[in-house]
């Protein structure tokens, strides 16, 4: 079988992930899609006692394309596994290596600490093993998120967004794990995800804790900022003429609306 495994960066079929980590066993079991291609996988995998790995089957067909891997075994020290995809028709096998290790510590993650005010933001929760790797995924996990003003008085400067009313659920039938975060929501916990629209312009303290009964110590918060979205018409630059007026509008960006606001004529003068 090493003979025949297959380098992911060859052309020909292929899986996306080359190695991946996972947590343990835990109450909520933690689930990873392992995603192939250009090819119909018959899935295979060491140490049966520690590895569940459940093939998924294309709709039109009985080719299977991805599988879900999970760790089936509390933790007794960190392990090492692999999973084998096989092409069914060249051959061709990849090995996934997976490593199961214990949580250290979790972090949001976010693409900005500003949000517009009527704006959206998505936060992703993410952990750490004693060795700063990335867990793969956190996707089952239960969580408890909570927004703070800042100081800690109302009014509230951040809302919750459930992800079914989001943008994130419009994906066309195709949401990948989004659907189990969904249902935890609905079940009145939440994920690893989390959305925030912002409702009034200052600052908030959005903060996260695990509910798995062992790490319910590990916690982490940031804060938000919330903000008014405003630009001038004419950008800069602006190239003017000695003693030219120029007329400038402040426009202020509410959702999908636009207001603008005219401002008395200013000369410009070069120095």
């Amino acid at each position: 079988m090493v003979d025949q495994t297959a380098s992911h960066l060859s052309s020909g079929p292929h899986i996306a992930d080359v190695n991946i980590l996972l947590p343990p066993k835990m109450t909520h079991p933690v689930e990873y899609r392992l995603q192939g291609s250009d090819g119909c996988f018959k899935w295979s995998w060491d140490h049966h006692d520690i590895l569940s790995v459940l093939p998924e089957y294309n709709s039109t067909s009985h080719c299977s394309t991805s599988a879900r891997v999970r760790s089936i075994a509390p933790y007794s020290g960190r392990k090492e596994t692999a999973v084998y995809a096989a092409d069914v028709n060249t051959g061709a096998v990849i090995r996934c290596k997976v490593f199961i290790d214990k949580l250290s510590r979790i972090q949001i993650f976010h693409n900005s600490i500003k949000l517009d005010l009527d704006g959206l933001a998505t936060l992703r929760v993410r952990a750490f093993d004693s060795e700063e790797n990335v867990f793969s995924s956190l996707v089952g996990l239960q969580f408890m998120w909570q927004l703070m003003p800042e100081p800690n008085v109302l009014p509230h400067h951040l809302v919750h967004v459930p992800l079914k009313d989001s943008p994130l659920s419009d994906c066309g039938g195709l949401c990948g794990d989004l659907d189990i975060q969904i249902n935890l929501e609905d079940n009145g916990v939440f994920s690893d995800l989390y959305v925030v629209k912002g409702i009034e312009i200052g600052h908030e303290i959005v903060s996260v804790h695990m509910l798995e009964p062992q790490f319910k110590h590990m916690t982490d918060k940031i804060v938000l900022t919330v903000a008014e979205a405003m630009s001038l018409d004419p950008p800069s630059p602006v190239f003017v003429l000695v003693g030219a007026a120029v007329h400038y509008s402040l426009i202020i960006i509410r959702g999908t609306k636009l207001k603008g606001f005219s401002s008395n004529p200013s000369t410009c003068a070069l120095k």
